[in-house]
């Protein structure tokens, strides 16, 4: 299924407010899952409405975002904040960073050489309940 932006922050920030739920790995049980896709059903304007089995997969790719920028949070001596992501400046750091996400584990970083990602605050939370 597409998924709009804002139905990405609405699923992101309702399984925030219901973090107290998730177990281990970050995961929530079905019922969570059922009651986010209907949390996100009136902002849906195209395409197939999503039910639990799309919130889930969905839910597995966001959490696969937050694990490789802590991944690469801790890695030895590599900068991050959430303002500026990576920091790639100068021609050192651009082709260091190149090598990084050419490996394909890596790829789902690209976008976050100059940018943080917006819900990190919100996974940081529901991971620290988890």
């Amino acid at each position: 299924a597409d998924w709009t932006a804002e139905e990405t922050t609405a699923l992101i920030k309702y399984l925030h407010v219901h973090r107290s739920e998730c177990a281990d790995a970050g995961n929530f049980r079905q019922v969570m899952y059922v009651n986010a896709a209907e949390h996100i059903h009136p902002l849906h304007w195209t395409g197939k409405i999503k039910d639990y089995k799309n919130v889930l997969i969905k839910w597995g790719s966001i959490k696969q975002i937050y694990n490789a920028i802590m991944t690469y949070r801790r890695g030895s001596g590599e900068h991050w904040d959430n303002e500026n992501g990576a920091n790639i400046c100068g021609v050192a750091d651009t082709e260091k960073w190149g090598k990084f996400v050419a490996i394909k584990r890596n790829t789902i970083m690209r976008p976050f050489h100059n940018r943080g990602w917006e819900y990190l605050h919100f996974m940081e939370d529901i991971f620290s309940q988890g």
